[in-house]
């Protein structure tokens, strides 16, 4: 406990003497027969220094505060009996009586009751080897171990040094006991303490869902001072607390202390707090967008459309999982052909990825899918490592297929990224599940413990996903996906190079990264894309189109692609489905259409049925080649197949249409049946990195000076 306060009062009058003493009486590290020791008990005798804590006393009980300062005082002295002489004590105790100091129902005349006892039991051990088992003396040594387990280890030794016939280990026992039929009261009165100090220390305040947090100011022994924002039933809050205790109570509270500690503080945060937003790695407000580095420091990156500064006190509220690590420190002047070499991204592909990247770096758009597809050797995990470093760096880069649905919710509660791998397919429950993550959505379930109670889980959070074959199969996800396929890599790096390639190149490629989102952002007021040719992710092509403009491309040029690859990316999904590729043998080599009742139209394809090896893929019966047709008819619409089903069924049965329509855009012919990669546009042609020093200069976006908000 500090309380270099006490000097800086005039009031109290501290002499010189007393102040030293007074400090290495709070700070010293005592030991048996220490010289340190010795002097203050040989100071403590002298008449001239009882004479001046009487002074100080008697001027400490004028003082408006002297109640409080008072209680610090006596209870750093009466820690050391075994140091101030009890005429000394008695000194202390008379000036506080008359002040008005009230020991029999404080925290001090316990302690003083109980140090009287030990003494009595000293004395009477010596004669009765089971004189310190008795009710009184078990309840008095509970007393002092609560309040300093180094006082009880000491009270042991002294008994057993008075008669050598004492066990010890029965005593202990005993006083273990007690404190467990006490009821906890002094882990209780920990806990109130440590309670009362974290309120004090704390803004305590909840958010929209009553969920529980608080924020304070940490001052660093090496790192700058910082505001911090925590979950207060998280890990970090909670070993906060422990270490809150161990530095200002030189206590070391148990689990049920800490926990009651939080469950009061929840409380106090709930139903006294202000409500307000929190963070998870990306947030905007009026000054713009934040990305938190997630740094000692808790510094975050600020974004606008003039430039980017690193804020050392970030106007949000960012809160932190213990699994989370920090981004690169973003530096000026960087570049992102580093980027290109460290992952394996076709060049005609990076738009998309690029355009991906700086939407995980918005919070308030929905967010496409990322799903990379290749064989064995090209790079996919490693490729998605490399993005991951650069958006939200976790302890845990790429995560194994979930377990079920919570699971994934549960992740996108402590992740900004979620980030898969090696996924061979993924159920419709999981499916459906990433679409609502992907645009935001949530989850409801049981409360755990609860007869009944209701838990939303809430979640908006960019996916990014692999594997071998084509992971995501289900129209609804698909249309919300980018589905790339990477080449097998030609050169191999090491994971040790890799590493130490990333290391070297993240601030240039990170600073590069948010140097073109200042240029995209500044740009996409200007960005309008027609209404009827907007795709289900219109936030994400109006972003591409304003980043290839900032990059020098030609307007269009990013959502021509984005179809592109949104249509090949459906043609991988449609070859998979008998009933799809029927559709469109019956129209490519037939040049067919059809009108008519659906029982009919099961007829017509079964001329055009492919191969496989059972028969449960086809339909076998109007009503389920219908059922069949429901679920491919947006792919199909996408490619270019006009697909409509009545909803009710006439005399003969259901009606549906089937026929070529085109691609909007596109010229007006049937679908290719070739099942590799159909041809795409042309690449865009980005300007980025082009042109001398002094026009990249002029260029460059401004770069905001690192401030406290």
């Amino acid at each position: 406990m500090n309380n270099d306060h006490l000097f800086d009062i005039p009031a109290y009058g501290w002499p010189e003497e007393l102040k030293d003493w007074y400090r290495e009486l709070v700070f010293t590290d005592w030991k048996e027969n220490s010289p340190e020791r010795q002097r203050l008990h040989d100071l403590a005798h002298d008449k001239t220094f009882i004479c001046a804590m009487q002074h100080v006393l008697t001027k400490l009980r004028k003082h408006p505060q002297w109640p409080d300062c008072l209680s610090d005082f006596l209870l750093e002295i009466v820690r050391l009996p075994y140091m101030v002489p009890t005429d000394t004590l008695g000194t202390i105790f008379f000036v506080a009586r008359e002040g008005g100091w009230n020991w029999e129902t404080g925290k001090l005349g316990e302690i003083e009751a109980a140090r009287a006892e030990l003494e009595l039991v000293l004395a009477a051990v010596v004669n009765d080897p089971k004189a310190h088992l008795a009710p009184a003396t078990t309840e008095a040594l509970s007393i002092i171990k609560a309040y300093d387990p180094r006082e009880y280890e000491a009270a042991r030794i002294d008994i057993k040094q008075a008669n050598s016939s004492v066990r010890v280990g029965t005593l202990d026992t005993l006083v273990d006991r007690h404190t467990a039929d006490d009821g906890g009261s002094h882990d209780d009165s920990l806990a109130k303490r440590l309670t009362e100090l974290a309120a004090k220390r704390c803004e305590l305040w909840h958010d929209a869902d009553g969920n529980a947090y608080a924020s304070f100011d940490r001052e660093g022994l090496v790192e700058a001072s910082h505001r911090e924002h925590w979950r207060i039933d998280s890990t970090g809050f909670r070993e906060w607390l422990g270490w809150l205790a161990h530095t200002d109570l030189k206590a070391t509270p148990a689990s049920e202390a800490l926990k009651s500690c939080q469950n009061a503080l929840s409380g106090i945060a709930k139903f006294e707090g202000a409500e307000h937003t929190p963070a998870l790695r990306v947030a905007a407000n009026e000054s713009g967008r934040w990305i938190d580095l997630c740094d000692d420091q808790w510094r975050a990156v600020l974004v606008t459309l003039i430039g980017w500064g690193i804020v050392t006190l970030p106007a949000v509220r960012f809160v932190r999982t213990k699994a989370m690590r920090p981004l690169p420190i973003p530096v000026t002047g960087g570049d992102l052909k580093p980027l290109w070499r460290l992952s394996n991204i076709p060049a005609e592909d990076r738009p998309l990825v690029l355009g991906w990247m700086l939407e995980c770096y918005r919070s308030d758009t929905p967010y496409p899918v990322l799903e990379l597809i290749g064989e064995q050797g090209s790079a996919k995990s490693t490729t998605q490592e490399t993005a991951r470093a650069f958006i939200d760096p976790n302890k845990v880069m790429l995560r194994g297929r979930p377990k079920g649905v919570e699971d994934v919710y549960v992740a996108a509660g402590s992740n900004h990224l979620i980030s898969l791998e090696n996924l061979s397919g993924i159920s419709p429950e999981l499916s459906d599940a990433l679409c609502t993550i992907a645009t935001g959505g949530g989850q409801a379930g049981r409360q755990f413990y609860t007869n009944g109670e209701e838990h939303i889980i809430e979640a908006h959070n960019p996916v990014v996903l692999n594997g071998i074959g084509a992971v995501i199969t289900r129209a609804d996800l698909l249309d919300r996906a980018i589905a790339l396929c990477l080449p097998v890599i030609q050169e191999r790096m090491t994971e040790e190079e890799h590493t130490a390639a990333l290391n070297e190149a993240a601030p240039g490629i990170f600073g590069a990264l948010l140097d073109l989102f200042v240029k995209t952002l500044a740009a996409l007021p200007t960005v309008s894309i027609p209404p009827a040719q907007r795709p289900r992710m219109a936030d994400f092509a109006q972003l591409g189109e304003a980043m290839t403009r900032a990059m020098g491309g030609k307007d269009g040029e990013f959502l021509t692609l984005y179809m592109q690859h949104r249509r090949d990316a459906i043609r991988r999904t449609v070859d998979s489905n008998p009933v799809s590729v029927a559709c469109m043998e019956f129209v490519d080599k037939g040049k067919n259409s059809y009108t008519g009742t659906v029982k009919g139209l099961l007829d017509k394809l079964d001329c055009y049925r492919p191969n496989v090896e059972r028969g449960d893929y086809w339909p076998r019966s109007p009503k389920g080649l219908g059922d069949s047709l429901r679920r491919v008819a947006p792919a199909l619409r996408q490619i270019g197949i006009h697909l409509a089903i009545d909803s009710k069924p006439r005399r003969d049965g259901v009606h549906c249409e089937l026929r070529f329509v085109g691609v909007p855009g596109a010229a007006a012919s049937p679908p290719s049946l070739d099942h590799g990669k159909t041809t795409s546009q042309s690449s865009p042609k980005f300007t980025g990195a082009a042109g001398s020093k002094a026009k990249r200069a002029r260029a460059a976006p401004a770069r905001i000076p690192v401030v406290k908000m």
